[in-house]
């Protein structure tokens, strides 16, 4: 059951199954329901791989405004920054839904990766795509307007919680709400709101009740023309 979770996170499951049995001699699962806080900005020391689910990362700004720092999936890791720092998280960390996570120690991840090296490597390009979406959502804040900014991230959670209905249109089966998009993005809700009533207009997008559909043809077309 462990080995079976290990496998599906994203910088294991190309491992042997001896590698990933081994995985899972230093590995505990933990289950959260909805809503419930595993890492908080004081956290430190601990790793979390997570599956099965999908949590929401977040900061509150000097005023005491929640700050959307991501979303992240099944498969994925967070914290990040604790695999090169020995500080505090500096955010916090919430499930959207039921999860299962898998916890290993940081001292026993260091040697993990001391002994595995293509782990190190899958590490690294995990870490450097991260870094690539932080400068593309900084250039879009930086130099495109707010329409385009909010098409952008509505994008970017289309390709991470995605699912394709048709050659055209993708459900986003992430359930987020205006706020939590304006949050991530640095928009007020009433700008997203706003914005989200246009593209709808135009046919870029709808919603039922499984969640925001994009029409992916319209929106990339609707970013170029501008």
């Amino acid at each position: 059951m462990l080995k079976d979770l290990i496998s599906q996170i994203t910088i294991f499951n190309t491992l042997t199954d001896e590698e990933q049995q081994e995985i899972a001699k230093i590995t505990h699962i933990r289950h959260f329901h909805k809503s419930n806080h595993f890492l908080s900005a004081r956290s430190n020391g601990i790793f979390l791989f997570y599956i099965d689910g999908n949590i929401k990362v977040y900061r509150y700004s000097a005023d005491g405004r929640e700050q959307i720092v991501n979303f992240f999936g099944a498969g994925e890791m967070v914290p990040h920054h604790a695999i090169f720092r020995d500080d505090p998280y500096p955010a916090n960390a919430v499930s959207m839904n039921e999860i299962r996570v898998l916890m290993i120690g940081k001292a026993d991840f260091e040697t993990l990766l001391k002994n595995h090296s293509d782990i190190m490597i899958k590490m690294f390009k995990y870490l450097g795509s991260m870094i690539v979406d932080l400068q593309n959502r900084l250039y879009d804040k930086i130099l495109h307007p707010a329409d385009e900014q909010l098409l952008k991230s509505i994008l970017r959670l289309a390709v991470s919680y995605g699912k394709d209905i048709d050659e055209d249109n993708s459900l986003i089966t992430l359930r987020v709400t205006k706020q939590d998009i304006g949050s991530m993005i640095g928009l007020s809700r009433e700008t997203v709101s706003r914005n989200i009533s246009l593209f709808k207009k135009l046919g870029l997008m709808y919603e039922n009740k499984e969640g925001y559909i994009l029409n992916t043809v319209k929106i990339n077309n609707y970013i170029t023309l501008k």
